[in-house]
């Protein structure tokens, strides 16, 4: 029997610094299985290119990152296709993105 459990891809921006995060972890506990991830410090275009190539690939249904700071640049591009995890919280696909929504200082 094939595995239900819906997909997902990981965010790592190599230029921001990453905490001992455990990204498997994370993907679990919102009931996801992380299949792929994408490191990367490349300019916001071509990240979205990269990750949008893996979560067609592996039809992944969220996109689990270390901190938002990750997405910052590219999350209404993954919220329109995906929710975006991040270990305190989940904007599920389709998340309204509203000026004070985002702080690239972190989460609440």
């Amino acid at each position: 029997m094939p595995d239900r459990t819906p997909a997902a891809v990981a965010l790592i921006r190599l230029d921001i610094p990453v905490a001992d995060i455990d990204l498997h972890a994370v993907a679990e506990r919102y009931g996801c299985r992380l299949l792929h991830t994408v490191r990367t410090n490349a300019r916001p275009f071509v990240a979205a290119h990269a990750l949008a190539r893996y979560a067609a690939e592996y039809d992944a249904r969220a996109v689990i990152v270390p901190g938002l700071a990750h997405a910052a640049d590219i999350r209404r591009i993954i919220t329109e296709n995906a929710a975006l995890i991040t270990p305190n919280r989940v904007y599920p696909r389709g998340y309204r993105w509203h000026g004070e929504d985002f702080t690239c200082r972190g989460e609440r």
